[in-house]
């Protein structure tokens, strides 16, 4: 009943006149096991997943262990404040033939459908508390000393924050109506959460509704509470209109800023309206995004001195490399003692043999149509996952690619000194190296 590339379950209920059902007139609630791939868009699917399809194809009905990797993998994002936890969690598994349960959280495309998961992000909840709790308490007038004996973790966080911010007393009424517009969203974080799962499946659909009610107010629509506040703040500061970063007038918008001053505030403005990509409280940078956004409204520039300037964008370059190199070298069958002694004349600026070592250990020598094949769908999901689909018609956030493929500056550089993560899929596709 499911076709290659797809996945799907009864839900338990009959179905109505819209949705998808059997015979029986059960329902069934069917999603592609390919990252961010909508109805009809399977039809803009590239070579590479159609030989994957084909494999699996050949391999005939599965087992339901083999049935919930491939689903676990399909869900894997590796935006997702869990990454590469969750890439570990899947090579033991594909390894082993058989997930553990309750499972990570892995990302936002169809997560832990049918059994139970959990946060990869301990006291995620409570810190998003904490740091509104904080924020309120500047804002009431607490002292930093109190807020860090009720906060001791905090301490730094706290610290930084009363720095960039100074006496409330001094406060405009810009920066406070930037600190609403930034409570909106953290509002919403305390409230629903994609990633402080507690052996539950992802968020039941009332959930969902509500979330997306909420995004819609705040970033979408032109009368809702966000765009109001962002309207008020755009005519009290003097900017132009405020769009998110992943609007195309922003960027518009922002060109014809002559002011570098007033260019580094709309520059917050925007990224407080972006809303982390509207809610994803998921994201790897979320709390470092909302920490942006405390020193901005503080100083107006987004950029933080103390901070390492793209230092997550490497570390997941460099994480998404090594894994996808691992995998395409196990599936070349290159052994791994000899395939570390070729890395070892090769200087790419960093070290990927921890990622290329779990990747065998877990993988192991024993191999199997099956595991083959799992294998080769994890390399795919981590080398070309979208965010969030393959339509060309899609908007540049929806089609922005989030794998190894974005880094094409650290791909380029790999390729001069003569290595490739994709030498079994061309050798697959008959393709030269």
């Amino acid at each position: 009943m499911v076709s290659p590339g797809f996945e799907a379950i009864y839900t338990g209920k009959k179905s109505s006149p819209e949705g998808e059902s059997d015979d029986e007139g059960n329902e069934i609630s069917r999603w592609s096991v390919f990252t961010w791939t909508f109805p009809e868009q399977e039809k803009n699917w590239g070579e590479e997943i159609k030989h994957l399809n084909s494999i699996q194809s050949k391999l005939g009905d599965l087992d339901d262990s083999t049935r919930q990797i491939r689903a676990h993998i399909g869900s894997l994002v590796p935006c997702d404040s869990g990454f590469p936890v969750t890439v570990d969690e899947l090579l033991n598994a594909i390894g082993r033939g058989k997930l553990d349960e309750p499972s990570f959280h892995n990302g936002c495309w169809n997560s832990a459908v049918w059994w139970k998961q959990k946060t990869t992000q301990p006291v995620h909840a409570e810190s998003k508390r904490t740091i509104h709790a904080v924020l309120k308490g500047y804002l009431a007038g607490k002292g930093r000393k109190s807020l860090t004996k009720e906060f001791p973790g905090a301490a730094g966080f706290i610290n930084r924050t009363y720095e960039w911010l100074g006496p409330v007393s001094k406060f405009t009424e810009v920066q406070k109506l930037m600190m609403d517009r930034m409570l909106l969203t953290i509002d919403c974080f305390i409230k629903t959460s994609f990633t402080a799962v507690e052996t539950v499946p992802s968020p039941e659909v009332s959930e969902l509704q509500d979330l997306e009610a909420q995004s819609q107010d705040l970033f979408y629509d032109e009368n809702g509470s966000g765009a109001r506040l962002d309207a008020e703040i755009s005519n009290k500061a003097g900017l132009p209109k405020i769009y998110p970063q992943w609007n195309p007038e922003f960027e518009k918008t922002l060109d014809k800023l002559a002011e570098p001053g007033k260019k580094d505030l709309y520059k917050v403005c925007c990224a407080i309206a972006s809303g982390v990509q509207v809610l994803s409280d998921c994201h790897h940078n979320t709390f470092r995004h909302i920490e942006g956004w405390i020193h901005g409204i503080g100083t107006g520039r987004l950029s933080i001195p103390t901070r390492k300037a793209q230092a997550e964008r490497q570390r997941l370059a460099h994480l998404l490399f090594g894994y996808a190199l691992g995998l395409d070298t196990w599936l070349m069958r290159v052994p791994l003692q000899f395939l570390l002694l070729d890395l070892g004349h090769i200087d790419l600026g960093f070290d990927f043999k921890n990622e290329i070592l779990r990747v065998y250990a877990y993988l192991g020598e024993e191999r199997t149509p099956v595991k083959e094949w799992l294998a080769a769908c994890l390399w795919y999901t981590l080398t070309y996952n979208p965010m969030a689909g393959y339509s060309e018609d899609l908007d540049p956030v929806a089609s922005y690619p989030i794998g190894l493929v974005q880094h094409r500056e650290l791909l380029e550089r790999a390729e001069q000194m003569g290595i490739s993560p994709r030498e079994w899929m061309n050798s697959a596709l008959g393709k030269d190296s």
